[in-house]
């Protein structure tokens, strides 16, 4: 780890050209590994693809959703111990670890998906617990969880002795998820054994707001399981763009997994450390440094006070500025009143008859 001591104008270091180099240019580094550090291995699981009925495609026989759902348990079991054996200390694995969000679409039998949903814990967990505790690591993975009346979207994390250590529920819901699901109320963090860990779910990521929540609140680490990070009408990287800068934004490790495709790791500074291939089922590895942080020993350490830019930028935050970022109706949606997006069941069922038309006619 490079170590710059600034006496006055004079730059002190056992490699003093580098040093005084980076005083004049203001160049970053992030700091090395170090004795007492913390760094961690960590998996993201990438399967291929997930079983399930495909609503809109003529795929009528219900009786095969459990069946199905079975499967893709066991496939994430399969994945996960993959995971365990190569020695992580923390693995993440997709959003519906049960693959059972398809059966949201079927508005007309919507006890196909309800009736699926477990409690946290219950049997799934149960499975992923065995995992856990056989190979004394962590995970993290997204299901559908029923507590009480309420329906969420939830990332669990579970401890190496596969205990329950947190729960956060999906704030950022899409419309469909409306229909059947409660929103979360926040974004909590919760404590693994080798530091503070924050979770998003899917679509949270395309929002600045919940990575920056977390952080904010001590978390150290993100993890991100999910079906998709990129958008339409973007360009063609767009995904991979968004979780780099969610990442360099707040200066946090994130972790992304997804069926398919996109499943990645990336370090606190924006580098790529570990990417699964396209359309390949994969489980990626990297080893994370949680005190890795861009480091400044240009004139900006002795202007600020210090060399880490972590700590520099999250202190000069101005929040008391920020009002609009919490404004429930903010002056710039006024230019979309002919676009309000639906919202109530009765304007759901009315998209999902829709959709069902135009796939029937392609057919």
């Amino acid at each position: 780890m490079l170590t710059c001591i600034v006496q006055g104008r004079k730059t002190v270091n056992e490699n003093d050209r580098m040093c005084r180099r980076q005083f004049l240019t203001g160049a970053l580094v992030m700091t090395g590994a170090g004795r007492g550090r913390r760094q961690i291995r960590v998996s993201s699981v990438q399967p291929r693809g997930m079983s399930h009925l495909a609503p809109f495609e003529g795929q009528t026989d219900r009786t095969l959703a459990r069946q199905r759902m079975e499967q893709n348990v066991e496939l994430a079991c399969r994945l996960l111990t993959q995971a365990g054996r190569a020695g992580c200390d923390i693995v993440c694995y997709p959003e519906d670890v049960q693959g059972i969000a398809h059966y949201m679409y079927y508005l007309d039998d919507l006890a196909l998906f309800t009736g699926l949903i477990e409690r946290v814990p219950g049997p799934t967990t149960e499975r992923i617990r065995e995992v856990a505790r056989r190979h004394s690591m962590h995970v993290v993975f997204g299901i559908f969880e029923r507590d009480g009346e309420r329906l969420y979207n939830t990332a669990v994390l579970m401890g190496r002795k596969g205990e329950v250590l947190g729960k956060y529920h999906k704030v950022q819901i899409l419309s469909v998820e409306r229909w059947s699901l409660r929103g979360g109320e926040g974004f909590p963090v919760f404590q693994a054994d080798f530091g503070t860990v924050g979770m998003l779910i899917c679509y949270d990521i395309m929002f600045p707001e919940p990575a920056r929540a977390l952080v904010l609140n001590g978390a150290e680490i993100l993890f991100n399981p999910t079906m998709g990070i990129s958008g339409a009408g973007q360009c063609e990287d767009n995904g991979l763009l968004r979780v780099r800068m969610r990442a360099l934004d707040n200066f946090v490790p994130l972790v992304v997994s997804k069926c398919g495709s996109e499943t990645m790791i990336v370090g606190s500074d924006g580098n790529i450390l570990a990417q699964a291939g396209r359309s390949r089922e994969e489980v990626v590895s990297a080893t994370v440094d949680l005190d890795g942080t861009p480091v400044d020993h240009s004139q900006w350490e002795v202007l600020t006070g210090t060399w880490d830019v972590k700590a520099r930028f999250l202190q000069e935050r101005l929040p008391e500025f920020y009002g609009e970022l919490t404004a429930r109706r903010p002056p710039v949606l006024d230019r979309y009143e002919s676009k309000r997006l639906r919202h109530t069941p009765e304007q759901i069922r009315e998209a999902y008859e829709e959709i069902r038309r135009r796939w029937s006619g392609k057919r």
